[in-house]
């Protein structure tokens, strides 16, 4: 039985540092999709050759949740209070788990800003349960061939699991919430039918070119909600080019979760607690800022 679409969320503009970017998570009409409690789609943009990019880099605190950008064109720079530096490109992602608290910021790299191309991205970040909270801070840059790979059957195209496990393959990070994202790349004229399970709340979000979620036509830059009424999603792709779709999910937080800022915690005072750290300092601060 499939899932029934019950949402389709359009986001609306925000700013990240120099960025436009979508914000289809949180929404008015829902906060969160299972672990999932952001996503932020990066509009494709297209740099010159020698353009300066963007700079700024965004330095912020995060604590309670783990931080996860996905690289469909270009290169993101990645800064932390850890002392990482890394730059990833096309198919790669940054993977940082906040744990007790940690300090990092992101942009487009200065070096693919110089060479030109089409930047594209997307970010989300998943709670982490509330007995790892206070676990140390953890960050991995991974590159497109870090993340494994499935055919699709019937020639309908590729799956790439970036967190959690779809049957035998896995991520090679830690989903400590459970938390599974899949980038299902659909072939032209082509379906492809996934089980999730019943009881687990799970989404799609379409990037680019259209694609049929469960009879249902999500377009560029939309989220499909899916109710916990079926347990199989069955993606299409209509057109004759290939089409992405990135399936989201996993269970519901067993814990109270609140959100405020930058920080994910089980109440308001570990909220105040997590601030008032911050300014503090004792998340460190950011001392390797160079240019790619």
């Amino acid at each position: 039985m499939m899932k029934k679409p019950t949402t389709s969320i359009e986001g609306k503009n925000v700013m990240v540092g120099d960025l436009l970017v979508n914000r289809l998570l949180p929404a008015e009409s829902i906060s969160n999709v299972g672990p999932f409690l952001l996503l932020d789609h990066g509009y494709p943009v297209t740099y010159k050759q020698d353009a300066l990019g963007s700079q700024a880099l965004n330095e912020h605190p995060h604590r309670g949740l783990v931080a996860f950008t996905y690289v469909i064109k270009g290169e993101v720079e990645h800064f932390d209070s850890l002392g990482n530096h890394e730059v990833v490109s096309e198919g790669g992602a940054h993977w940082l788990s906040a744990g007790n608290g940690v300090m990092h910021g992101e942009r487009v790299s200065a070096g693919f800003a110089q060479s030109g191309g089409t930047f594209h991205a997307i970010q989300f970040w998943a709670n982490i349960p509330a007995n790892h909270k206070n676990d140390l801070p953890q960050y991995k840059a991974l590159k497109a061939d870090d993340f494994p790979i499935a055919q699709l059957p019937n020639y309908s195209g590729v799956i790439r699991v970036l967190l959690g496990k779809c049957g035998a393959i896995e991520s090679p990070v830690e989903s400590l919430s459970r938390a599974f994202l899949y980038r299902v790349t659909l072939n032209a004229k082509s379906e492809f039918r996934i089980s999730t399970g019943g009881d687990i709340k799970s989404a799609v979000f379409v990037p680019n070119n259209p694609v049929i979620v469960n009879g249902h036509l999500a377009g560029e830059s939309q989220l499909v909600i899916l109710a916990n009424d079926g347990e199989e999603i069955v993606l299409r792709n209509p057109g004759i080019t290939k089409a992405d779709a990135f399936v989201l999910g996993g269970p519901e937080p067993a814990e109270t979760l609140v959100v405020q800022g930058p920080f994910a915690m089980n109440s308001q005072r570990e909220i105040a607690d997590a601030y008032r750290d911050f300014f503090a300092g004792k998340y460190g601060a950011i001392t390797k800022l160079q240019k790619a």
